[in-house]
């Protein structure tokens, strides 16, 4: 039959920095999506298309957007899956991480009030595990989006800082960032910076705020070599719906909530905040009904009478701190809630501590296990991780005051928990000097905003209450912005809040987290609803955030100020020997006999090391040294010149057997008996299971044990 050759019309672009490519190519893969574009680091090539729904449901009143972040282990060169299963099953917890990532950096910069579908899909092709995906992931969706003509006010660029002995490092290699001080994730636009995401080991604010200016530097030329490949392609921009209160709509509700009703709304906690924000609310909508139920009346609807009442209320609240510097709680903008810290509260656990802030409130609990109880993780993006620091984040909806039951960890519960690890992971300290698995369970009990931080506060107490020895103690804070902007969106003014509660993240315009120590920062998370802040603006954030640790840090050391000299007596005790490599195989013995023995008798935990390292593990001290005495005489052996007293096993006419332990037994030949013991009365001297006291004389290299009388 015949057939006409297609030849896809191909274009590319390419970034160097540092010696580090990134190359974006466009017109061969996904034709139908609205738009694919293929980005490339290294050997790491990723897919990301972009597709909008064009007829949205009206009545919705937020932005539908979907990061969906696609593993491929084909793509690392791995069958990866379960035994039964060889195909990609739910997202992993990285997955997750990386989607949320890439919304974060994305979202502000859609038209407000805009209401169609977005569903951005990222999918490796290639994986040279050399370099993590954040950076490609943010470039790539910021271009899928701009080519398949949505409105987004962009490019938005992105770029990872690490540094490693004293020098920054654009785009830094797993390796690197393994090894390096810290790890510094910036995405935005030239002057902007919309997201932060860092993990560092207590560095300083000038070299977070040095790491920051370098970053802007790089965003710029990495929003310009998007817009001169954007110019290589002709756009057509697609039309979009919104969903919003008119402004008429608006006046009307300043009419039914004026000031004075709104004053009545300062001073709540959170709790008797929202019974008078659904109040007014239930009342706006039963004022209303009668233009809702009027079908011709587009401008009344549920949603937006809904919006209107909120923009209200925000208005309300953002006004106040831009000209009082008062708090819808009455704070002033520095002023941190009331705190609470316990420690020992619960019986039988390993370590407890619980923090509470304002309406936040945060149980943590330390469980220590054996060093080979680590989590393995086989991903996508690792093959056989050993994990032995876990923290996991719980946040069950009575804390929040809704009747709703749990179904395992949703991705914002991931994602804290990553946060809270990711602030204390540098203070743990080395399998070396304290060789356990540990594993910190945050639960939220009451949400009042900054629960992550509260369960690095949390998790701090909770850890030095369990004995673990860590290298400093940690505390966090959640800063919030409230902005007047002008009609092209810049800052003309701006208030900068310690400590924000719930009510101020939706209202405001920032959550800017920073965790660390007495001596730096060891975390930072951002995430905004405008375009981006300035250098200004965060710098002056973490100045006052790190005031406000430093508060509540010397507050928790008031509780207890430094790691318990003792575990638990609920936690395992773990004793670190070390034999001979080649002794190992011994200990063990044949078909794992020997080790199996030891266990049966000391009920232990006992693994070993290639280097000869042995840990042993168990709740019983008594046990654990009757299992390491039976591991070194095996590893060790008897002893030349050193007495022994044993049970015979065995009468020969050439001498007996002695059984000098239950792993070792030698010869003692009837030359070395004594001088009255002939080949005739041997047998009638000497009975099996008789006690004799012995001296080993020699051990040939084929292991064989002489002994000799001790008379």
């Amino acid at each position: 039959m015949p057939f006409s050759k297609r030849t896809p019309e191909e274009k590319k672009s390419i970034l160097e920095r540092q010696g580090k490519k990134i190359e974006a190519r466009t017109g061969k893969l996904a034709p139908q999506a609205d738009w694919a574009v293929s980005i490339q680091l290294g050997d790491n090539v990723f897919l990301v298309t972009a597709v909008m729904q064009k007829n949205p449901d009206s009545n919705k009143d937020f932005l539908p957007l979907m990061i969906d972040f696609r593993e491929s282990y084909s793509a690392a060169g791995k069958i990866g899956g379960g035994s039964y299963r060889k195909r990609e099953g739910r997202p992993s917890d990285q997955s997750i991480l990386n989607a949320r990532l890439t919304d974060r950096a994305l979202r502000p910069m859609f038209p407000k009030w805009m209401i169609n579908d977005i569903v951005v899909t990222q999918t490796p092709l290639a994986l040279d595990h050399s370099q993590d995906l954040w950076v490609l992931s943010i470039i790539g969706s910021s271009l899928a989006v701009l080519l398949a003509g949505i409105p987004f006010d962009g490019p938005i660029g992105a770029v990872r800082i690490g540094r490693k002995n004293g020098e920054f490092i654009i785009n830094p290699t797993l390796e690197e960032i393994e090894t390096g001080e810290m790890n510094l994730l910036v995405s935005g636009k030239p002057d902007l910076v919309n997201m932060i995401e860092c993990d560092a080991r207590e560095v300083s604010e000038e070299i977070i705020n040095a790491g920051f200016e370098l970053a802007i530097k790089e965003i710029e030329a990495i929003c310009k070599f998007q817009e001169d490949f954007i110019k290589l392609h002709e756009i057509e921009m697609k039309e979009i719906q919104y969903n919003k209160p008119s402004e008429a709509l608006l006046k009307y509700m300043n009419g039914l909530l004026p000031e004075d009703k709104l004053m009545t709304l300062t001073g709540n906690t959170k709790v008797s905040f929202n019974d008078l924000y659904y109040a007014f609310e239930k009342e706006a909508l039963q004022i209303c009904k009668p233009l809702i139920n009027d079908e011709w009346n587009e401008e009344y609807t549920v949603s937006k009478v809904k919006m209107a009442v909120f923009q209200t209320i925000k208005k309300f609240i953002r006004d106040r701190v831009l000209s009082e510097e008062k708090r819808i709680d009455n704070r002033w903008l520095f002023d941190i809630r009331p705190l609470f810290c316990e420690v020992w509260s619960l019986p039988r656990v390993h370590g407890s501590g619980l923090f509470r802030r304002g309406d936040t409130q945060v149980l943590s609990t330390v469980t220590l296990w054996s060093i080979w109880d680590v989590e393995h993780i086989d991903s996508m993006e690792s093959t056989d991780e050993e994990k032995r620091y876990m923290h996991h984040y719980n946040m069950a909806p009575f804390s929040t005051n809704e009747a709703m039951g749990t179904r395992g960890a949703n991705r914002r519960e991931i994602w804290h928990g990553r946060l809270a690890e990711k602030a204390l992971e540098f203070m743990i300290p080395s399998k070396d000097s304290f060789p356990y698995t540990i594993r910190v369970v945050s639960e939220c009990l009451s949400s009042g905003g900054s629960t992550s931080m509260g369960s690095v506060c949390g998790s701090t107490l909770a850890l030095m209450d369990a004995g673990v020895p860590i290298t400093s103690p940690v505390s966090g804070i959640a800063m919030g912005l409230m902005t007047h902007e002008d009609e092209n969106h810049k800052i003309l003014d701006y208030k900068i809040l310690t400590d924000i509660m719930g009510t101020e993240d939706f209202t405001g315009d920032m959550d800017f987290k920073v965790a660390g120590t007495t001596k730096g920062i060891t975390a930072i998370q951002l995430d905004i609803k405008i375009k981006g802040i300035t250098m200004e603006i965060i710098k002056k954030t973490i100045t006052q955030a790190n005031t406000a640790r430093a508060e509540i840090l010397s507050f928790m050391l008031e509780t207890i100020p430094t790691s318990r000299p003792n575990l638990s007596e609920f936690a395992p005790k773990i004793e670190v020997i070390t034999i001979k490599p080649e002794k190992v195989k011994i200990v063990i013995g044949k078909w794992g006999e020997t080790i199996d023995e030891i266990i049966a008798q000391t009920n232990v935990k006992i693994d070993f090391e290639d280097d000869g390292t042995c840990y042993i593990a168990s709740t019983n001290q008594e046990m654990i040294n009757k299992a390491k005495d039976l591991i070194l005489e095996i590893a060790n052996g008897p002893q030349i010149n050193k007495r022994y007293e044993g049970k015979i096993s065995r009468v020969e006419t050439y001498g007996v057997f002695v059984n000098l332990s239950k792993f070792s037994s030698g010869l003692c030949h009837i030359k070395n008996l004594g001088p009255t013991i002939t080949p005739g009365n041997i047998a009638t001297e000497f009975k099996v299971w008789d006690t004799i006291k012995v001296i080993v004389t020699e051990i040939d290299r084929e292991w064989r044990i002489n002994l000799k009388r001790d008379l």
